[in-house]
């Protein structure tokens, strides 16, 4: 199999093949592994638990949801679509004229999005956030602090736990929401990518060098040196790939999900107990190896 993109989740993760198909693979107890057929754009992995699911985007605009369907996380409202996000027991996309539309569990307002005209939204555990077209940033949710933005104009977002982070125009980086443990105070610098986990984030910073902060109970927010493409900021762990195509993880490593192999990658995405990545020539590789299926 050759995969264009993967996103790992709580206990499953999900690809995307090279002629738009998905595969999914880990825990299946609510067949959130068993994804349907169809030419899919992109796919996104929600949380783990009882609330497992996933959402993925097709190519004619339509979305389409799979996995533990309680609260009707995984019946999407028809579209058509420009993008998606799976949280944990909700999800959000945003439609062709820019409004976005949220479903699933609703019991503080996460699937209850403002109006405006959007470019991009972002669903967490229990809240979910956007960037509108004049680049400010709208929340709804649960509201520990994760859903009052600072003003600015951001061209990113990313929903994490009970906190979410943002990339300005600027480079510069603004989080808010819980911030007890310092992941809602980034560090200065120039960034050229974010990611929020659990409680922690991780940043690309224009030099290369990755920054984290946050919750550092495991060293999910000590990274190490070097020179790196992409960062992913799981539940407790993180991961990067490195200019050279290697990846290195860091923190919270009991499963072996820090652990990566070797091998040239071109993405990685961090999730819960493991870590899953798209190698050079497409296939996927997933650490611990018991979740390494698609050799």
């Amino acid at each position: 199999d050759r995969f264009r993109s993967v996103s790992a989740g709580g206990n499953h993760s999900c690809g995307v093949r090279e002629d738009g198909s998905v595969r999914c693979w880990g825990h299946d107890q609510d067949e959130q592994t068993t994804p349907p057929d169809g030419r899919f754009r992109s796919v996104s992995v929600g949380g783990g638990g009882r609330l497992s699911h996933s959402c993925g985007a097709l190519e004619d605009g339509s979305v389409r949801c799979w996995g533990y369907d309680h609260f009707g996380q995984a019946t999407p409202p028809r579209g058509p679509f420009q993008s998606v996000s799976a949280g944990d027991g909700h999800s959000c996309g945003v439609l062709e004229d820019s409004s976005v539309r949220c479903w699933g569990y609703d019991q503080h307002g996460q699937v209850t999005p403002p109006e405006g005209r959007f470019q991009s939204v972002s669903a967490g555990h229990g809240h979910s956030c956007g960037v509108l077209e004049d680049g400010s940033v709208r929340c709804w949710g649960v509201d520990s602090g994760a859903v009052r933005p600072p003003d600015g104009r951001f061209r990113s977002v990313s929903a994490g736990g009970d906190h979410s982070c943002g990339m300005l125009e600027d480079g510069s980086v603004r989080c808010w929401g819980y911030d007890q443990d310092g992941r809602a105070t980034p560090p200065d610098g120039d960034f050229l990518s974010i990611s929020a986990g659990g409680s922690h984030s991780c940043g690309v910073l224009e030099d290369g060098s990755v920054r984290c902060w946050g919750d550092d109970r495991h060293g999910q927010a000590t990274p190490p040196d070097g020179r790196f493409l992409s960062v992913s900021a799981g539940w407790s762990h993180s991961c990067g790939v490195l200019e050279s195509g290697s990846v290195s993880c860091w923190g919270d490593d009991w499963h072996g999900q820090a652990t990566p192999p070797d091998g040239h990658f071109l993405s990685v995405s961090a999730g819960g107990a493991h870590s899953c990545g798209v190698l050079k020539g497409g296939s996927v590789r997933c650490w611990p190896d018991a979740w390494t299926i698609l050799r």
